[in-house]
């Protein structure tokens, strides 16, 4: 797990703090989860090119792939996520599909 946190540069909702935390880490966009609970950061993993998450939001920001109520909820699917297993339709999630 790495958090983009904010580019010195450019901030959400540019990609650039998501793409910069990619090449950090020597990894593809489109095989980064990005795990978000605001519109800009949304649409930063999105303009990223990268799987987005929302979670602790009553109700789905606009764009996320899927959207969980708290992290807790999230946290098998992220494992089965970072695992290999891209946990599409899972019990206890909401895909945004």
């Amino acid at each position: 797990m790495y958090g983009a946190g904010s580019s010195p540069l450019e901030g959400k909702p540019s990609p650039v703090p998501y793409l910069q935390a990619a090449a950090r880490l020597g990894a593809k966009p489109e095989d980064c989860l990005v795990i978000e609970d605001a519109p800009s950061g949304v649409e930063s993993g999105l303009r990223a090119g990268m799987t987005v998450w929302g979670v602790n939001a009553p109700a789905a920001v606009d764009g996320v792939h899927r959207h969980f109520g708290s992290l807790r909820e999230a946290v098998r699917d992220v494992h089965a996520f970072v695992s290999g297993l891209r946990p599409h339709g899972l019990e206890g999630s909401a895909a945004m599909e």
